[in-house]
């Protein structure tokens, strides 16, 4: 055998062994990662998938106008006929206002709209905005109008006062506040808290 096939042979085989290798180190890793998406606005981490059940899920998002919004969950599980929609379990989220503000929610389940940010938040939610902690069964957040809605069995807590209602509108924007009860006949059952100081 010529000096001049010998080497033909072992280009070939060297180059047929740097693309086995460059296959089955890179290519084959990448496949094995997590899923992790990302756009302009929002990323998404998913960990520990399988077919029904996805554990420790997050999305992150920020408007325009420098509002973020980050969103928690041990599991969960994504619509099947609505893929922007995704149904979590024990969830917290937490709205970073542009003017500093902090808005804390935790509930046990949770609808959230991968599209708009719009979420559903239910059972044992817990919302805490500023000095302001209000529970309630529902809460319905719009991340995009800085919108929350709470109803059924509403139950506000603040350092001036405690009152019960059936639901509470909250503007973060223009801080407006509006607290009502379903039937009308019925009050709004508020209790002031006075703290007098150690006098």
């Amino acid at each position: 055998m010529s000096k001049k096939i010998y080497t033909q042979i072992s280009l070939i085989i060297l180059i047929l062994f740097i693309i086995s290798y460059v296959y089955f180190t890179y290519f084959k890793s990448i496949k094995e990662k997590p899923l992790k998406t990302a756009n302009e606005n929002s990323t998404k981490k998913i960990i520990k998938s399988s077919d029904d059940l996805i554990s420790d899920m997050s999305y992150f998002s920020e408007d325009n106008k420098g509002n973020r919004y980050e969103i928690f969950s041990d599991y969960g599980t994504i619509n099947t006929e609505k893929s922007n929609l995704i149904f979590m379990e024990k969830v917290t989220a937490v709205v970073y206002l542009s003017n500093g503000q902090k808005v804390s929610i935790n509930s046990n389940k949770a609808k959230y709209n991968d599209d708009n940010n719009d979420t559903s938040f239910n059972g044992s939610v817990k919302m805490i905005y500023n000095e302001h902690i209000i529970n309630a069964e529902n809460l319905n957040l719009s991340f995009k109008n800085q919108t929350a809605t709470l109803y059924d069995n509403v139950k506000y807590e603040s350092s001036l006062s405690n009152l019960i209602a059936d639901k509470i509108f909250i503007n973060f924007v223009s801080k407006n506040t509006k607290i009502q009860m379903d039937d009308e006949k019925n009050n709004i059952l508020v209790r002031s808290v006075i703290n007098y100081g150690n006098n």
